[in-house]
């Protein structure tokens, strides 16, 4: 299957990006790895208009309360910037699925000190791999897995690759996934973008949360219309950017970006809040 990534690759070279390769993603559509369109138009999971996620040889299980690994392919890394892993129990998903977080990365991914790219070989393998851990308290059963990145430097964009996974064990409850943060999605034409050269922080990135390093500390909120931040993680990092959250709604607020002291000192504080669990082979 690792194979059939890179050689998948060769065919978006012009456009060569980074491209999940652990979870094995679906095997049709095609492994893209370029942005979501800026319009929103192939979200989620890269899908036109007819599409449908098709597993054919790919094949990822998982038991609840597991720890599994992120990798990817590539080496225009565009100086890192923030991740999630989410998931839904739509097996063909749409605008409308409901994505629930479970791993949140600020900064850093998918690799760390990078000022810009690393090469442009899109065939690489990053040598930057990320922990995650399946939940032990939700449903068993097939679930559509994505990762999404917001690149730190370029054009504002959004990545999302998905993966199938089946996930095994004593099934949990549906509360427990609903209780989960919502994925963040933004610079899809949905009126939410992220910052320049700044990681992302994210509004409501849960409580499996890892802050990390680029080449330099510059942490931002995202700005514009986007979904609010909840959480004791999410309130304390808004604090200390220097945040202002304005809008009645859960789904509709207004951030007004931060100064690089606040952001500074929001790095600091991310940094005594969550460990360091990814490493480096």
């Amino acid at each position: 299957m690792l194979a059939y990534i890179v050689a998948s690759l060769f065919v978006a070279a012009a456009n060569a990006h980074m491209v999940m390769s652990n979870p094995v993603p679906y095997s049709s559509p095609q492994v893209i790895n370029s942005p979501l369109n800026a319009d929103g138009s192939n979200f989620p999971c890269q899908l036109s208009a007819g599409e449908s996620l098709v597993s054919g040889s790919a094949s990822n299980t998982f038991a609840l309360g597991s720890e599994q690994k992120l990798a990817f392919i590539g080496q225009a890394v565009h100086g890192g910037g923030s991740c999630q892993v989410s998931i839904t129990y739509d097996k063909n998903p749409s605008a409308s699925s409901t994505w629930k977080v479970i791993q949140s990365i600020v900064g850093g991914c998918p690799a760390q000190n990078q000022v810009g790219n690393m090469g442009d070989n899109a065939a690489a393998v990053d040598p930057y791999t990320y922990n995650f851990t399946v939940p032990d308290n939700i449903p068993t059963g097939d679930v559509t897995l994505a990762w999404t990145w917001f690149n730190k430097i370029g054009n504002r964009e959004m990545y999302m690759n998905c993966a199938p996974v089946t996930l095994t064990g004593t099934s949990g409850s549906e509360s427990s996934f609903d209780s989960l943060p919502d994925m963040f999605v933004a610079n899809v034409g949905n009126g939410c973008s992220t910052a320049q050269s700044a990681d992302l922080i994210f509004p409501d990135p849960g409580e499996a949360v890892v802050s990390l390093n680029g080449a330099t500390t510059t942490f931002a909120s995202p700005v514009g219309s986007c979904q609010c931040a909840s959480g004791l993680w999410s309130v304390a990092m808004e604090m200390a950017a220097g945040t202002t959250c304005t809008g009645g709604g859960s789904s509709s607020i207004n951030i007004v970006a931060s100064s690089s002291k606040h952001r500074r000192n929001a790095a600091r504080m991310a940094a005594r809040m969550a460990p360091r669990v990814p490493r480096r082979k």
